[in-house]
């Protein structure tokens, strides 16, 4: 909610008229992926043809197809496991990046007969139809699918055509919104994660550092859910606060976070290079990237510093950067896609990953005056649109860089709302339709309680790669539906997660058991976020007043704790009261009680005076260090 001081403006937002089945970059890559299998296949018919020695011609059947070889020379239980194996090496690629992977196992599997033996029992006529048969079959589904979806993207371009979305502009001086006990409770469970020592991770989910469980993209959320809770409720106070949220920065920093980068640039790229800013890695530089500018914007620059983010891989190697370093790094890596979007892991280009890179560059731009946003913004527009688009206007959610191949599995109805989500503060149109396609086409309505139909996507928390349960789903329908202004569809999807989500309230800390830490962290985004608010930060920053407090990473006071530069914030009497939320050493006072006062925990754990408990009218007030 913002005052009457914002200004909108309507309009429509077509799907692309005529929908091309790849787009041009896409097309050309696909084409030299089956320019370079033609050849191998050609090389295959030209030993056959010329009567090559047996071992030769099994070589050359199992570079055209993998466990052909096997076949032609009497082994076709080991053809079926190598392919099985080789299928099991493109996922590990896929989830990894290890690009030798899938060639090794490919490559072993041509040179296996050789050392096994065996003779010609299949004729090599037929090995050679079968990657042909393959070919006309995969492109005859992608016809008849594209055709699908074809039909099904004039039917939604109808109605779209007379749907208006309302693009919000800059906000006016937003309403601070209290927070209740449950939601100090929640914020609890965030800050309990972020305030203890550095280098421990207590509490987060450790199952691996490469997919979407690592402890990276935990540290993110986390930040993420804090700046937002300072956002929209307290945006004047830092305190401890602001120092949890320095901590999930600080934490990013450990080599046990960001060293996956060098295994990944080393299997993926085939380069011993560890520096995680340099080259790709966008699921580092623009998360981490976001996460530190929404610090800034609401608390201080000490990230911006040189040096200020220093990841050292031992003691005689560290790469220097900060806030700066890591957007020039999305920049540069942008410039030189010809996608735009650039790579998480090595070869693998996420829609969702670049738009956190989309969002540093923005957030950059407004608090340090440069202009990298404006050089990017129309090319992903474009891309995004002629690219990563399916002609039903769902979002395509990775595509290989080599090969431009995708797969459907990557373009569910969760992936469609998280992308939405975080593509609304530098792409709302693209955001407001997808989140308006996926309502209509996939959110199911039965009551007060909403729901996606059964299928991988929507049963899977990616925080804990655990199916069977909706939670995760409930929590990505809350985030887009309240980013989006549709509190309805919000409140539906929160009653369906209190349901399924098991909530638990431990030492005054409250989660959800049933989630993973991401999912926690998720939903707890949303808790604290309101219409447009992740757009509104992103976009447009702080409140005046607040931006314009005295910024202790400017004069000094960087080096300090966070706490002690919240004191010298809160000294500044001329901000309004409703903006300030007490810090450690503050009180909470009961208006109807007026001698009802309780210290606040450096924790931040709320317990209302026994004769305030029942009241939901609470007010702050600040209080002194002792």
């Amino acid at each position: 909610m913002t005052t009457p001081r914002r200004t909108t403006h309507a309009r429509t937002v077509l799907l692309p008229d005529h929908p091309r089945r790849f787009g041009p970059v896409t097309r050309r890559r696909i084409t030299r992926s089956i320019a370079g299998l033609g050849v191998l296949w050609l090389a295959a018919l030209i030993t056959v043809t010329v009567g090559a020695p047996v071992a030769v011609t099994a070589f050359a059947l199992g570079m055209t197809m993998p466990g052909g070889d096997l076949s032609y020379a009497g082994h076709p239980v080991l053809a079926v496991v190598g392919v099985i194996v080789l299928v099991l090496a493109v996922a590990i690629w896929w989830a990894a990046g290890p690009i030798v992977l899938p060639l090794l196992v490919w490559i072993g599997l041509a040179l296996l007969p050789a050392f096994i033996g065996g003779g010609e029992t299949v004729s090599p006529t037929i090995i050679l139809a079968i990657p042909v048969v393959i070919l006309t079959v995969a492109v005859a589904i992608h016809e008849v699918r594209f055709r699908s979806q074809e039909a099904r993207g004039r039917e939604i371009n109808t109605r779209l055509a007379r749907q208006k979305f309302v693009i919000t502009g800059p906000p006016g001086i937003p309403e601070v919104t209290e927070s209740s006990e449950e939601d100090l409770a929640a914020l609890r469970y965030a800050l309990d994660l972020a305030l203890q020592p550095i280098d421990e991770f207590t509490g987060f989910t450790k199952i691996d550092q490469f997919r979407e469980s690592a402890i990276r993209y935990q540290l993110n959320s986390l930040g993420y859910a804090l700046s937002t809770a300072q956002y929209t409720r307290t945006p004047a106070f830092a305190g401890y606060l602001a120092e949890a949220q320095q901590n999930a920065v600080l934490k990013m920093l450990d080599r046990r976070v960001w060293g996956y980068w060098a295994l990944e640039n080393l299997w993926g790229n085939l380069r011993w290079n560890p520096d995680p800013v340099d080259r790709e890695n966008i699921m580092l530089t623009g998360f981490l990237g976001l996460q530190v500018g929404m610090y800034e914007t609401l608390n201080d620059s000490r990230f911006s510093a040189p040096g200020a983010l220093t990841f050292r891989w031992n003691k005689d190697r560290a790469y220097e950067n900060s806030f700066t370093t890591l957007a020039e790094s999305i920049h540069r890596n942008m410039l030189a896609s010809d996608y735009t979007l650039f790579a998480c892991e090595p070869n693998w280009t996420y829609t969702v990953c670049n738009t956190f890179g989309l969002n540093t560059l923005i957030t950059h731009d407004r608090l340090h005056g440069t202009h990298f946003a404006d050089d990017v913004i129309e090319r992903l527009h474009n891309s995004y649109e002629t690219e990563f688009l399916r002609p039903d206007g769902r979002i395509i959610g990775v595509r290989c860089d080599r090969l431009g191949l995708s797969w459907n599995v990557w373009a569910g109805p969760a992936i469609q709302l998280t992308t939405a989500f975080w593509m609304h503060a530098g792409l709302p149109d693209l955001a407001q339709r997808t989140w308006w396609i996926v309502r209509d086409q996939e959110i199911r309505r039965d009551g007060d309680r909403v729901s996606f139909p059964v299928g991988v996507s929507t049963r899977l928390d990616a925080g804990n790669y655990r199916f069977g349960n909706d939670a995760y789903g409930q929590a990505m329908i809350t985030m887009a539906a309240r980013e989006m202004g549709d509190e309805q569809t919000a409140a539906a999807a929160i009653a369906q997660l209190e349901f399924g989500g098991e909530p638990v309230e431990e030492n005054g800390a409250r989660r959800y058991s049933a989630l993973s830490g991401l999912g926690n962290l998720y939903a707890l985004h949303s808790r604290f976020n309101r219409a447009s608010g992740f757009r509104d930060f992103v976009a447009y920053g702080a409140p005046r007043r607040v931006a314009d407090r005295p910024d202790p990473g400017r004069h000094g006071l960087s080096r300090g704790s966070g706490r002690q530069g919240s004191h010298r914030r809160q000294g500044a009497r001329s901000r309004p009261a409703a903006w300030v939320r007490p810090g450690p050493h503050d009180t909470v006072h009961c208006p109807a009680k007026p001698q009802s006062h309780v210290p606040r925990s450096w924790r931040g754990e709320f317990r209302p005076h026994p004769r305030c408990e029942g009241r939901s009218n609470h007010r702050n007030r600040p209080g002194r260090p002792s």
